[in-house]
């Protein structure tokens, strides 16, 4: 009996140590390191360049795992066979094996995860031995996994996993709506194009480049811009950009010829992610674009700041005035929607649906409707989608202003 209990007390121990190292091991946080080592603990250090090389300690704390697991049973088991005899093995195989599952699992990593604070400093400590004890092993297991990995094959955090982590921080109060929203809109940022957050052609200010320097001026005053690209012949022809500051040296010191002035703009097409321009764009130093589709003619315009609200949101200066409001209830509890809304946002808000198909070609929820009229819009027109009805309830010269969507089970009988 006493050779019995030293065996389990040995093996479930061991295995209780491994069990809590490991839990502490992959609880401990980065930011949690980074303190460690700035107050200079020699832990900090050993864990950060542990978790850089995380299979080491993890196939060390495995194979002492498992041998504890493996030695304990055989061992046990000969000794109750011995002793008890056969008709007693199968109820002490269960017994073991709610005591592995108990003491060997669920009670040390609950103590890991939850007290990794506490126990991170001594896990540094023990997992340090342990490994270089268990250097001759580990080598030629390390050796194994490293043969059996494709080369270049690399342990990677996917956008739909740190999308759920900031959803869990937003939950348990660690993010702020508005912290999330930001962290939300950079990790789908590549799921977002040009096309979606330019300025579209029609809305866009441009300079013929015959005009005189007192008509540049007077449009960057009208406007507010401190950009204006400048076109040869026609819009879909821009040669480059004109900056306020260059105009106003021009006209204090004479120059005449807006040529002079012209400096290069990058052409980028309205497929581009923005998580790709943004970089781009501040490589080259420029902060507008001129977006082509594509045929080559001009899309629109799109400039470092529009790229940026895309991140950390709208962003209204001095010289905009009232920016339309993109989703509103009316009265009857009905959503107005701004026609320039993308149509990303559209379907996310109203929670209607479209095929894959039925998307391709449009930006916005107004650019849809008028395409699906195939004609130009007036008061009233309907288009039905999976899930509602939108229907045009401001027509501004040949744009739609703003829809109201009715959905499905709202929606006016005459209108199904």
């Amino acid at each position: 009996m006493g050779a019995l209990a030293w065996i389990l007390g040995l093996s479930l121990g061991t295995s209780f140590t491994c069990s809590i190292l490991e839990a502490v091991f992959l609880s401990v946080s980065h930011s949690y390191i980074a303190l460690l080592k700035e107050h200079g603990e020699w832990a900090g250090k050993w864990l950060e360049e542990a978790q850089e090389h995380v299979d080491e300690p993890i196939a060390a704390i495995l194979t002492l795992n498992t041998i504890a697991h493996t030695v304990g049973a055989t061992l046990s088991g000969a000794v109750v066979q011995d002793v008890f005899g056969d008709p007693f093995l199968t109820a002490f195989s269960i017994g073991l094996t709610l005591a592995v599952l108990i003491v060997s699992e669920i009670i040390p990593k609950t103590l890991g995860a939850r007290h990794w604070r506490q126990l991170a400093k001594p896990t540094a400590h023990v997992l340090r031995v342990m490994v270089f004890v268990m250097k001759p092993i580990l080598w030629p297991l390390g050796w194994l996994s490293r043969s059996l990995t494709p080369k270049g094959e690399q342990s990677t955090v996917s956008r739909d996993e740190l999308a759920v982590l900031t959803e869990i921080g937003r939950r348990e109060g660690t993010l702020d709506e508005e912290e999330w929203q930001v962290m939300n809109r950079i990790i789908r940022l590549d799921e977002v194009s040009v096309g979606e957050v330019m300025t579209p052609r029609m809305d866009m200010t441009a300079i013929p480049v015959s005009a005189t320097i007192e008509e540049v001026q007077d449009i960057m005053l009208e406007t507010g811009h401190l950009r204006v690209p400048v076109y040869r012949e026609t819009v879909d022809n821009i040669i480059g950009i004109l900056v306020a500051r260059d105009i106003w040296r021009a006209a204090h010191s004479g120059i005449q010829n807006l040529n002079e002035l012209i400096r290069d703009v990058p052409f980028t097409p309205t497929s581009k992610p923005v998580e790709d321009l943004i970089p781009e764009m501040r490589a080259v130093r420029v902060k507008m674009a001129v977006v082509v589709d594509e045929f080559g003619g001009t899309a629109g315009l799109v400039t470092l700041e529009d790229l940026i609200e895309e991140i950390v949101g709208e962003i209204q200066d001095e010289h905009e005035g009232d920016e339309p409001i993109p989703f509103q209830k009316t009265e009857d509890g009905h959503l107005r929607v701004w026609g320039g809304v993308s149509l990303r946002d559209a379907i996310a808000r109203l929670g209607f649906t479209l095929m894959p198909d039925e998307e391709e070609g449009y930006d916005t929820i107004g650019g849809l409707v008028f395409g699906r009229l195939n004609r130009l819009p007036l008061m009233g027109d309907t288009v039905k989608v999976t899930g509602g009805v939108l229907q045009v309830a401001k027509v501004r010269g040949r744009r739609i202003e703003y829809l109201l969507f009715l959905p499905e089970d709202e929606q006016d009988p005459s209108l199904a």
